[in-house]
């Protein structure tokens, strides 16, 4: 058995997201996280603690730090710099790196992540990724072929105001597609920016949307729709792979491939209560 371990947009920078803790800033202070960043930082060494010591890979799916936020003028965000938001990254993803034989980075969003991403790059190569056939340690899109176990994996997906899983079966569909170029279809569909978990088996081929480490956002509450933009779970996605119980026939891709969602409750909404009067 290998197992990985998939994660993606810790968006590490913002008020709503994950943050390590004794980290000084820009500013030359310490970091004081509010209640929900300690929530999610108590549920990230929960799962560390549910992981094996070793393990055979890390995917990190895009979104790591959040940016400057240039279009909230900077509301939200606990720390402005991106050069110490990519230092807050490495101080908390390192020791998880560490257990992994191997560490894959996804490009995030150039809104969080700079024009070209550039800050996962940065990241990626602190961080000890492994660089992609171009020599970038931040890849666009790869397919990961571990042991014959083929992972398609990029941090961008659509997404629908309803039924959520059509964008995850249409990349299922659209890898059928190009498996001809691609030299077969992929076993495994990763597609995370969505903040909300889903795990689809269709017709034996397998897709995971990841959730995030961030809760919900003002960008979400300020949207059109507050109540469809928050999603039930954070945390990350563990995956068992077996490559000898793949036998080149057609078969249903769980027979060899285990997905394990090692997800949190979202804190619950607060409500302003009316003072009477």
């Amino acid at each position: 058995m290998i197992t990985g371990l998939i994660i993606s947009d810790l968006h590490i920078g913002s008020a709503f997201a994950i943050f390590p803790d004794n980290f000084r800033l820009s500013s030359g202070g310490m970091v004081s996280l509010n209640d929900g960043q300690l929530y999610l930082l108590d549920c990230w060494n929960h799962m560390l603690d549910n992981l094996p010591r070793k393990f055979g890979f890390l995917i990190i799916n895009g979104d790591v730090t959040d940016g400057v936020a240039r279009k909230d003028l900077g509301r939200y965000i606990v720390e402005p710099d991106q050069d110490f938001q990519i230092r807050a990254a490495v101080k908390l993803i390192e020791p998880l790196a560490k257990r992994a034989r191997f560490t894959y980075v996804s490009k995030g969003t150039p809104y969080h992540a700079g024009l070209g991403s550039s800050a996962d790059e940065v990241f990626a190569e602190r961080i000890g990724a492994v660089p992609d056939e171009w020599g970038h340690f931040a890849s666009t899109w790869r397919v990961l072929s571990v042991e014959g176990i083929d992972i398609d994996f990029s941090h961008h997906r659509s997404i629908s105001i309803r039924n959520d899983s059509a964008p995850l079966e249409r990349e299922i569909q659209f890898d059928a597609m190009a498996a001809e170029l691609k030299g077969g279809r992929s076993d495994l569909i990763v597609r995370s920016h969505g903040h909300r978990y889903a795990h689809l088996n269709i017709d034996g081929e397998l897709g995971i949307h990841t959730p995030s480490w961030s809760l919900q956002t003002s960008f979400a509450q300020m949207s059109k729709s507050p109540n469809r933009l928050i999603s039930r779970l954070v945390g990350g996605v563990r995956v068992n792979l077996f490559p000898s119980k793949k036998n080149g026939d057609i078969q249903d891709a769980a027979d060899y491939i285990d997905v394990l969602g090692l997800v949190y409750p979202h804190p619950r909404v607060g409500k302003s209560i009316h003072g009477g009067g």
